[in-house]
């Protein structure tokens, strides 16, 4: 028999399935685009507007110069024995400073599991600031259920450097606790248990930017993550912003390749400049007409063979919640009690300080001294 969606038997995988069904063509055109080169003419002349502007900040801040191009031809004929030595191919210039990659290991820093108590229910999660921990709400829904798991940070494996000690920390939903069912967003406090060994501070926090214009269609995301709840792990790979809008009811979400797994809920998405762009919440598989799921060959996949094969799953897309759309929420959230709104207002006046993004990577610094 073959499996269904209904049979899933969740609410979030059809109301992603919904959403996806009317811009499968929107995806398979970044798809196409990126194969051809030519996905700088995907976004909106607005959304490039407002990625241009993010731009230009950040090559101001940096020092960076903004001159054009120079030509790929000057007026010296002799030039002409240059072509086919070096170049740019297609549209993008993929270029990146070698610093890409320390970034990513402070990046990395602050991203850990989530664990059940008893050790069956895993998720991923990383920390925005203020002692506070952000993943899915399907992760930890409720303040009681928030108070069943717990938060550990530096399970990865390294084996040719400097191994950053593992720490666990209990989660306090009494000091902190903000979800959104809509969203499938959790923001909750955590407890430094062990703040003499390696302060939780130490370990950096992620800025949410809430300016639109972090990227572009087409360009590549990096999602560090533990899944299967696993070591963490990290996509750099074949991994793209597919689609993105502004005007629908779907405004609140981006899509993306890129593999994930169960346990991978919860984890950031960056893009090249190590700034959260979404949150990964769910992979979209393929159906038919008949609410049956496909295999990568077209053919509805039975329940046995998806248990047996999972890898023979088609999917659309993975489906992330919007980083501007978290801090507009977050933003406009109502509390009963007077001690979360001040942490509420705390943390966004960190997001909002000069220099927070970075300021939150270099904290992470600390915590990679440690031998």
């Amino acid at each position: 028999m073959a499996l269904r969606a209904e049979n899933l038997n969740t609410a979030l995988l059809d109301e992603a399935t919904r959403r996806l069904k009317d811009r499968q063509e929107e995806l398979q055109r970044t798809r196409s685009a990126i194969l051809q080169g030519t996905q700088a003419r995907l976004d909106s002349p607005k959304r490039l507007e407002l990625y241009h502007k993010m731009e230009t900040t950040h090559a101001l801040s940096q020092g960076i110069g903004l001159g054009a191009q120079p030509p790929l031809l000057d007026e010296d004929e002799k030039e002409l024995t240059k072509v086919g030595e070096e170049a740019l191919i297609g549209t993008h210039n993929d270029l990146l400073p070698i610093e890409f990659f320390e970034y990513g290991l402070y990046a990395a820093r602050s991203v850990g599991r989530i664990e059940h108590v008893e050790g069956f229910k895993f998720g991923s999660g990383f920390l925005v600031g203020q002692g506070l921990l952000m993943t899915n709400n399907h992760v930890l829904r409720s303040p009681d259920e928030a108070r069943q798991h717990f938060f550990e940070l530096g399970a990865e494996a390294n084996r040719i450097g400097t191994q950053t000690p593992s720490k666990i920390c209990s989660i306090n939903p009494d000091r902190f606790f903000w979800t959104s069912e809509q969203l499938d967003i959790t923001v909750v406090a955590l407890v430094d248990e062990d703040p003499d060994f390696i302060p939780l501070e130490h370990y950096g926090w992620h800025t949410l930017i809430g300016q639109q214009g972090k990227i572009r269609r087409g360009d590549p995301i990096n999602i560090i993550q533990h899944p299967l709840g696993r070591n963490k792990a990290v996509v750099v790979h074949n991994n793209h912003l597919l689609y993105i809008e502004n005007e629908s009811e779907a405004h609140m979400f981006c899509w993306y390749s890129g593999d994930t797994q169960k346990g991978s809920s919860g984890s950031p998405i960056f893009n090249n400049r190590w700034e959260v762009i979404g949150v990964h919440h769910m992979a979209v598989p393929h159906r038919n007409e008949n609410g049956e799921l496909l295999d990568k060959d077209g053919k509805p996949i039975t329940r046995n063979e998806a248990r047996k094969n999972p890898e023979r799953v088609a999917y659309i897309a993975n489906e992330g919640i919007r980083t501007s759309r978290i801090v507009e929420a977050l933003e406009m959230a109502h509390f009963e009690q007077a001690e979360h709104a001040d942490v509420r207002d705390n943390l966004l006046k960190t997001w909002n300080s000069p220099g927070a993004h970075r300021r939150g990577l270099r904290a992470a610094v600390k915590s990679s001294q440690v031998a």
